[in-house]
């Protein structure tokens, strides 16, 4: 599984590249719904072409996938891949200790801040 981890880290790094290199999160609609501003207050996107629910849709779209949020996502998926990587280098079965719910706990990771989110309950170990 070598080749699919490396080329997994290499995309995961890329687009944390990105992130890193945005305006500083978490992103922001204003009260207007057509503009996404960054936590600094410069504006990030504008919907000005947009109208209606299209434009408050577009502009929600952007201000959730903020450089924080992707970055976190990332870790997440990177975490996954190093311990199935770890686990099962030679692409047969995993025999390791990390189980279905290291996954999930993992991928549920970057939504720790949503009100639903269970806290240690959730954790990763």
């Amino acid at each position: 599984m070598t080749d699919i981890a490396d080329f997994l880290r290499a995309r995961y790094q890329e687009r944390r590249a990105l992130a890193e290199a945005a305006s500083p999160g978490p992103w922001h609609v204003n009260a207007e719904h057509d503009e996404v501003l960054a936590i600094d207050g410069i504006t990030v996107a504008e919907g000005f072409a947009l109208s209606g629910r299209q434009l408050r849709a577009t502009t929600e779209h952007i201000a959730t996938h903020n450089p924080e949020d992707i970055i976190a996502d990332l870790d997440a998926k990177l975490a996954i891949v190093d311990e199935l990587d770890a686990a099962d280098p030679n692409g047969g079965y995993i025999t390791a200790m990390f189980t279905a719910q290291d996954a999930l706990r993992l991928l549920a990771q970057p939504f720790a801040g949503h009100p639903d989110y269970k806290g240690e309950e959730w954790a990763v170990d």
